[in-house]
């Protein structure tokens, strides 16, 4: 049997891998994407499509800021594309965020970060607890106050992985079913991938398997330190009017009225290895928060409940770039909670390393190297 050809593998169709792909077929370069299960059929197709790039851990923020708002402006343009491209609406839409503080220490964290972001010219301010509630009376009348923020977003995950999918068969990208089982190589070199249904030659793979990633690093000889971290989410439906802003609470529990009229209350970060199905526990967690920011939503009525897996690595920044004692295989995964957002900017570093060798965007923090000689 003949072997297929691709100039690029793509080991995984979620957010990361689709969108690589679209940004790669644009350039005319031929990709195949291969896939196990089915198009953001995992975390990508799941979760809540919250786009905050200023959103991020105190001791991550100076290192990931300029990716993820880099990211946050390349999506602004890439949802109307996609839409002209494939007629699918992803539902974009600027979204802003209010971050509540219910205890001083809340208060005195979320001010610094307010003074931080603002010195950098972001939109964001303090508000005092009566301020907060003549924006959004539904509000909990426990808060301090709170920080509020223009720039942010939020889109629906599943329809733009499939809009992304869909815009890069159009290009010429094709999606194969099957799974990845080994690599192809002369010396250092990749020149096939293997799957249960056959060989690819290629010239580069990109890994792009989310928490699976870590599962190939005996094929590699290269330790993957990427754990998977499971979140569950909850979309409710309650009476009245939808919310207008996004509300967040101890950086991870965000609640907010999405384009099909229900709220989503998210998410859960629980280490318990590849286990995806929601539980009790998860969601009376979740409802427990929602309801301790907005007290009235205890009325209201659970529609559906998803669990997924999302990628962790060891230091808690994406992987990004080539594998050392590799040539021609690259690592994009560890996106953690911010998959989603980081997809554009990803897949145009992705795209810079195979087209033109380098890229302009600093990846010095992400590359796969920093964890030679490292345990995982």
């Amino acid at each position: 049997m003949e072997t297929d050809r691709a100039d690029v593998t793509i080991i995984g169709a979620g957010v990361i891998g689709c969108a690589t792909a679209y940004f790669l077929s644009k350039e005319g370069v031929k990709v195949i994407v291969v896939e196990q299960d089915s198009i953001g059929s995992h975390a990508s197709g799941f979760a809540p499509g919250i786009l905050n790039p200023l959103g991020l851990a105190p001791e991550s923020a100076d290192i990931m800021l300029p990716l993820t708002w880099q990211s946050f402006q390349i999506h602004k343009v890439l949802s109307q594309e996609l839409e002209e491209e494939t007629g699918i609406d992803c539902y974009f839409r600027q979204s802003d965020r209010i971050t509540l503080a219910f205890t001083q220490a809340e208060a005195d964290e979320i001010k610094c970060w307010v003074d931080s972001q603002r010195q950098q010219g972001f939109k964001v301010c303090w508000l005092d607890s009566d301020d907060v509630h003549a924006m959004e009376s539904r509000v909990s009348p426990e808060i301090i106050g709170a920080a509020y923020s223009e720039d942010s977003a939020d889109l629906d995950s599943y329809r733009y992985v499939l809009a992304l999918a869909q815009a890069a068969e159009k290009y010429g990208a094709e999606i194969r079913y099957g799974r990845f089982t080994g690599l192809k190589s002369k010396g250092e070199k990749v020149t096939a991938i293997q799957l249960t249904s056959g060989d690819i030659a290629c010239e580069r793979t990109i890994l792009a398997m989310g928490p699976w990633t870590g599962l190939a690093s005996s094929l590699l000889g290269f330790q993957i330190p990427v754990r998977p971290q499971k979140g569950q989410t909850l979309r409710i439906r309650a009476s009245g009017r939808p919310f207008p802003y996004m509300l967040n609470w101890d950086t991870h529990y965000n609640t907010g009225t999405k384009h099909d009229g229900l709220i989503y209350a998210g998410a859960t970060h629980e280490d318990v290895g590849f286990n995806e199905e929601p539980t009790e526990e998860g969601r009376d967690r979740l409802i427990s928060n929602l309801v301790t920011i907005v007290p009235s939503l205890a009325k209201a009525e659970l529609v559906l409940q998803t669990a997924c897996l999302r990628p962790f690595s060891a230091d808690g920044l994406p992987i990004i770039g080539e594998i050392p004692g590799w040539s021609g295989v690259y690592l994009a995964t560890g996106h953690w909670k911010k998959g989603i957002l980081l997809s554009t900017v990803t897949a145009r570093i992705m795209t810079d390393l195979i087209v033109k060798g380098f890229t302009p965007i600093p990846i010095e923090p992400f590359a796969p190297a920093r964890f030679t000689g490292r345990e995982s």
